[in-house]
């Protein structure tokens, strides 16, 4: 990132020539002490290039600089100097600070909208964009909308520069190739469907009758029981519908609006003002979306696949005392939201799904101890429980990523904020080796004060106060069980025949038209069959 244009000064009384003479000297020293400092390399401060004076009360800069020492911030950082010589040995001031022909220069071609403040044109040549600025006076300078315009140029063009997630995935520990022979190597996805313990509801949604049902509460249970409440984690509801606001402070809309979901409100609550839409939904039994859609307000709400927001506004303001830390919570009321797109699939990638949501806050040692104590219950609960084939990936933090900020990872510093997300290998998918045969079925960050700043949440000392989360897509691991394990409970792990024993499987849907298929009713019948040797 580069940029170039005018500096203006523009000045209370007019110049007097010693001034203009000195103006040389005043230069080189700014070149050489206040534009670079701090920056490590010259090239990353700013400089002036060339200067003169018009109208005779305006001293003008043409500058040049680099990503540490913006050009705003150069017109500032000089202004203080000059103020200071000027009004010493000048008797003069500075009315006002303007910013004239601001180029910024950023490698790769990107899209940048020119409904952004301040952007007046943008140009793409010879592998380059060009932003083009409308002239900014002191005032706009100050702003932090500003701050704001250039830290997405420059993020812009990091991620450009960075790559995606793909490319910054480090394996960091793995269970290693089970020893004994699969005996399955069907997608449980399909069975489920053709067997009828699942009906497809809507676009990425399903509903799910008893005994599917039963089995994702048999993974939830076990992992409630095995991982967070032996950990002191308490329950706790939080909703799931957010405020668009509260979506800018933790940074989901900004990075990964588009899997998000929307909720508008009514245009008015007396049903009076509806009455022509029901007449015309009365009388042709449709319901236009293009005709709904003009009674209701824009969208004031979105419905995220991040589920830890509210624990931060929960404590937003609030000051903690030693006492009070840490705090280990966990949800897992009602649904979460994703637009997959075109990735949905089956029940592991769909638009409506359910999550344990496990969060906590306190000092940092304690947010590390506290992530290092799940790593290891994680690692019993998919050994010595569901006996899984898995792995573990040092990964973008997902915070990060999601909130279309641009971090590199630099090796891996297990003890810092970071993100670690677990994946376990689906048989029918392909073999191990084959990366898209691996499903990642959750994760665990740290999050350092990513949260706990934006939401002002205070230690009664000062002390720095960290966050950390975990998602169990119960989905997701619900079908990898049964990826590697299938349907026939005598040749699942002991812990979860043991919960089959003490918890019969709820009887199924069968009907004359359901399943629908011969083949469902017969795979259906044969499943039956395994659970009731284990009554």
């Amino acid at each position: 990132m580069r940029f170039a244009g005018k500096i203006l000064y523009i000045l209370s009384k007019p110049i007097p020539e010693e001034l203009k003479v000195e103006l040389k000297d005043i230069v080189e020293n700014l070149n050489n002490t206040i534009l670079v400092k701090g920056v490590g390399k010259p090239e990353l401060g700013a400089k002036i290039v060339s200067y003169n004076v018009v109208n005779n009360n305006t001293i003008v800069f043409n500058v040049v600089s680099g990503r540490r020492v913006k050009i705003h911030d150069a017109a500032l950082r000089a202004r203080r100097k000059l103020a200071e010589i000027l009004g010493k040995k000048y008797r003069i001031g500075i009315r006002n600070i303007i910013l004239e022909d601001v180029t910024i220069e950023l490698e790769g071609e990107h899209k940048v909208s020119l409904k952004i403040p301040y952007v007046k044109n943008i140009e793409v040549k010879e592998g380059k964009t060009l932003i083009y600025l409308s002239t900014l006076e002191e005032s706009d300078v100050k702003k932090p909308i500003i701050d704001r315009l250039l830290k997405l140029l420059y993020e812009k063009e990091q991620r450009l520069l960075w790559g995606g997630k793909a490319e910054h995935w480090y394996l960091i520990k793995q269970s290693g190739v089970k020893g004994k022979e699969r005996l399955f190597n069907e997608d449980p996805n399909k069975i489920l469907e053709e067997i009828g313990w699942i009906k497809r509801f809507s676009i990425g949604q399903w509903i799910y009758t008893p005994p599917f049902a039963y089995l994702l509460n048999m993974v939830k249970n076990l992992f409630l029981e095995e991982v967070v409440k032996p950990l002191g984690f308490e329950e706790a509801v939080f909703p799931k519908m957010y405020p668009l606001d509260l979506g800018l402070r933790t940074g989901h809309l900004r990075g990964t609006i588009n899997s998000m979901l929307f909720a508008a409100l009514p245009i008015s609550y007396d049903i009076a003002e509806f009455e022509e839409l029901i007449d015309y939904m009365y009388v042709t039994n449709k319901a236009p979306s293009e005709e709904v859609g003009k009674y209701v307000k824009p969208p004031s709400y979105f419905l995220c696949f991040a589920q830890c927001e509210p624990f931060y506004q929960f404590f937003s303001k609030e000051i903690m005392s030693e006492k009070s830390l840490p705090i280990k919570w966990f949800d897992h009321a009602g649904p979460s939201f994703r637009w997959e797109a075109g990735g949905i699939y089956g029940v592991e990638r769909v638009i409506e799904f359910h999550r344990i949501e496990v969060v906590w806050l306190g000092l940092p040692e304690q947010v590390v101890e506290i992530r290092n104590k799940l790593l290891d219950k994680y690692e019993h609960f998919m050994d010595k429980v569901l006996d899984l084939e898995w792995r573990w990936a040092w990964v973008t933090p997902w915070y990060l990523e999601q909130e279309g900020a641009v971090v590199e990872i630099k090796g891996i510093e297990i003890n810092k904020p970071g993100t670690i997300d677990f994946e376990v290998w689906l048989p029918y998918k392909g073999p191990r080796e084959d990366r898209k045969s691996w499903l990642e079925v959750g994760n665990i960050s740290i999050h350092g004060t990513k949260f706990t700043e934006p939401f002002k949440i205070k230690h009664s000392k000062n002390k720095i106060l960290w966050t950390g989360c975990s998602g169990f897509g119960v989905e997701r691991w619900t079908i990898a069980f049964l990826a590697q394990h299938g349907f026939d409970p005598s040749q699942w792990p002991e812990k979860v025949r043991n919960y089959v024993k003490k918890n019969p499987m709820p009887k199924p849907v069968e009907a004359v038209t359901y399943p629908t298929t011969d083949r469902g009713k017969k795979k259906l019948e044969e499943i039956l069959q395994y659970f009731g040797r284990q009554s």
